[in-house]
């Protein structure tokens, strides 16, 4: 799920000031995503889930590198990250892990997990000092753009973030469109995630962020 610009001077700028300041105040509001476009993001050619090779870097977003976490960086996101957002685990079986870090420092992540039926984005997080910088922004681009190009994504946003995930390519949904092991996992999740106001969204494969457009 900011500062408005995370750009040196010298670099082009070309996104829409009012679109950003809305996304920045959504994610200051959810207080667990930053909202910003990264500057570039380079495709990486390996299948979904294909283990095993640590993934190369994929880009820079001011002084933060955001690529894909290997199997062996996933406890890290468990330990460094996710201890302080409900504590969520990684299954190296059926996850792939994106995120940022600051020199060596983890300090962003988000998921895309593999369900019988469908794949789900979730766990987005970036540490406190970190927020309102990018990196949620930049960390979610790096993810649809791996795991969204041939496969439709499915996820639950708050409600103060669907336009941040609008502008990713998602869409509102009736949780009946959801496929049923999302659907189910949620519910079952919800008490574990303090009754979360939420709305269910989609984005279809390939689908163009808003954001390529402004």
């Amino acid at each position: 799920m900011p500062a408005l610009s995370a750009y040196s001077d010298s670099e082009p700028f070309n996104e829409d000031q009012t679109l950003l300041t809305l996304y920045a105040l959504a994610g200051e509001e959810s207080g667990g995503f930053v909202t910003f476009r990264p500057h570039f993001l380079h495709r990486i050619g390996k299948a979904f889930f294909d283990g095993g090779a640590v993934p190369a870097p994929l880009g820079v977003v001011g002084s933060a590198e955001v690529r894909e976490l290997s199997e062996e960086e996933m406890a890290r996101a468990e330990r460094e990250l996710w201890i302080h957002y409900h504590q969520q685990k990684a299954d190296h079986r059926n996850d792939r892990l994106f995120a940022a870090f600051a020199g060596t420092k983890l300090i962003g992540v988000a998921r895309c997990a593999r369900h019988p039926d469908g794949l789900e984005v979730d766990a987005v997080y970036v540490l406190d000092e970190y927020r309102r910088q990018g990196f949620a922004r930049s960390v979610m681009a790096l993810l649809v753009g791996e795991c969204g190009k041939n496969d439709t994504l499915y996820m639950h946003s708050k409600l103060e973030l669907v336009d941040f995930y609008g502008s990713l390519g998602f869409h509102p949904i009736r949780e009946a469109e959801l496929p049923k092991s999302i659907r189910d996992r949620f519910s079952f999740a919800l008490g574990n995630l303090g009754g979360l106001d939420v709305l269910p969204m989609k984005r279809d494969a390939g689908a163009v962020p808003a954001t390529e457009n402004t």
